[in-house]
């Protein structure tokens, strides 16, 4: 069977193209990290397990909902816009000096590649206010109540043998949801 000089050009541009674009792609996400990772929250979730690992008797960053939690709080209008920003540039300065030191993004990195860059940013302010913070919606996450997205099944009091309050929030009346005075 004869094919027309247009089908066969058009296949091996098909066919050079697949050979060619992944390694275009897999450099260009190298040199810019956004393009690899187009969310943010994927490298806070890996941050957040290497900051809170799971132990044997007791839970880490994931069961105790850390990312949704402070995906919750980040969708709340009421969350302070700068430090919203600040979170999310710490994420692109961590996969900044990732890529200087280790030619990956974080996400890419060993157990202890991981490490060494989170003890390279303690040493500057920004980066152990960063650190701070993150562990800080870390224990939000843990210790608050289940119906603002972590702790889930009260998983971080029963870890911790602590009691609820009473009362509990109900769904529709979340203090983010409350009127403002």
């Amino acid at each position: 069977m004869l094919i027309s000089r247009r089908t066969f050009l058009l296949h091996v541009t098909g066919f050079f193209t697949t050979l060619f674009i992944p390694s275009i792609i897999a450099r260009a996400a190298k040199e810019h990290p956004s393009i690899q990772l187009k969310d943010p929250w994927l490298t806070i979730d890996v941050v957040q397990d290497h900051l809170f690992p799971p132990e044997t008797d007791s839970p880490g960053a994931k069961e105790i909902n850390a990312l949704t939690y402070l995906r919750n709080v980040f969708s709340n209008a009421a969350i302070d816009q700068d430090e919203k920003k600040f979170i999310l540039n710490g994420v692109k300065w961590l996969n900044d000096l990732s890529l200087e030191k280790h030619e990956g993004v974080f996400t890419q990195l060993t157990y202890s590649q991981r490490t060494d860059i989170l003890h390279q940013i303690t040493k500057s302010k920004a980066g152990r206010r960063w650190i701070s913070k993150l562990l800080s919606y870390i224990f939000e996450a843990l210790l608050g109540d289940p119906v603002y997205g972590g702790n889930p099944d009260g998983i971080g009091w029963k870890w911790l043998n602590q009691h609820p309050g009473f009362p509990r929030p109900l769904k529709h009346k979340l203090y983010w949801n409350l009127p403002r005075i």
